[in-house]
């Protein structure tokens, strides 16, 4: 999960920071469809981010995929 940052790298557990952060200022009763793994809350979301596993890596991965779409844009 890691990715490029100017000449450094970031950690995995920058990214899922970097993540929760943006998870943060989501409403507390959004939810979120993840495919046939269900719907979860904001919260569910930042645990899962926290805790690494295949939902929160699946969300980190989404969240970078957005951003980096975003940066393009504006170069």
């Amino acid at each position: 999960m890691s990715t490029q940052q100017g000449n450094r790298k970031m950690s995995d557990e920058e990214v899922r920071k970097l993540v929760v952060a943006r998870l943060s200022v989501l409403s507390p009763d959004m939810y979120v469809a993840i495919g046939s793994d269900g719907s979860f809350s904001r919260d569910e979301l930042i645990q899962r981010v926290e805790a690494n596993d295949e939902i929160g890596k699946e969300i980190a991965d989404i969240q970078l995929e957005w951003l980096r779409s975003w940066k393009q844009k504006l170069a």
